[in-house]
């Protein structure tokens, strides 16, 4: 079971259409994939085609077999469910008190057998993120090509190295640029800039911006699924041979 986590410094980068679409296309390789929500907007659900009208999720269910719902391109998934602010709270306490939570219940489902597990997070730092990370093998930092984005990469590596460290299965962290634009420098200005930094691993494919992710998610699909050959789909490809090839190593 190859656990990864999906970060960011701050919202808005894209980075749960990343993870459904991960999920997908890993799912079409052949692998058997859980994806989970610990980000309380409670939105992975709607890419995975889940009644918007349902509340359940990890808040309130927790995490088992029973509460795994399966998305029609054949994901398994975990939404956060929804809460009120006062439920929240109590939750955020609990996994403050109880670091491992996560960990603790995908060891219990390694009998089902899933190859990958990909894991949407709250922007910044939180006790989902920490979840996260602390089950993690790998972390995606999910950044814009922006100066924004750029500015927020310090402070999420060191909630990274924090939240990992002494760990020998933790192969590390890579940053990932989303929506490029397909014209103009300042994709390449940002991608240039965090490459010529050492301290930052630059995962070798970008996904560039692709109007056809928002329309997907307004059928509550993927792009690999609604648009399989769209530039943001092909990403996805790479990005996912990628992924593959460094979990064997």
């Amino acid at each position: 079971m190859h656990v990864i986590s999906f970060v960011s410094g701050k919202g808005g980068v894209g980075k749960t259409s990343l993870t459904a679409n991960v999920a997908c296309t890993l799912r079409q390789r052949g692998y058997k994939v859980l994806a989970i929500d610990t980000d309380p907007q409670n939105s992975l659900r709607l890419h995975l085609g889940m009644d918007p009208s349902d509340t359940a999720g990890i808040i309130r269910e927790g995490i088992s077999r029973e509460s795994l719902f399966v998305s029609p391109s054949g994901v398994y998934f975990l939404p956060f469910g929804r809460a009120e602010a006062h439920d929240l709270h109590a939750f955020s306490m609990f996994l403050q008190d109880h670091p491992d939570w996560l960990l603790g219940h995908l060891r219990g489902l390694a009998d089902l057998g899933f190859d990958y597990v990909c894991i949407d997070t709250p922007p910044g730092a939180s006790p989902f993120l920490q979840q996260a990370l602390r089950a993690a093998n790998r972390a995606l930092i999910v950044v814009l090509a922006d100066a924004a984005s750029y500015a927020t990469l310090a402070q999420t590596h060191q909630l990274i190295r924090l939240h990992t460290r002494g760990r020998e299965d933790f192969i590390g962290a890579h940053v990932l640029l989303n929506k490029v634009p397909l014209q103009g420098r300042l994709g390449h200005l940002v991608r240039s800039a965090v490459a010529e930094d050492e301290q930052w691993k630059l995962v070798p494919i970008s996904i560039h911006r692709d109007p056809r992710m928002g329309q997907a998610l307004a059928k509550q699909l993927t792009a690999v699924e609604a648009a399989p050959e769209s530039m943001a789909a092909m990403d996805m490809e790479y990005l996912v041979d990628w992924l593959v090839e460094e979990a064997l190593r």
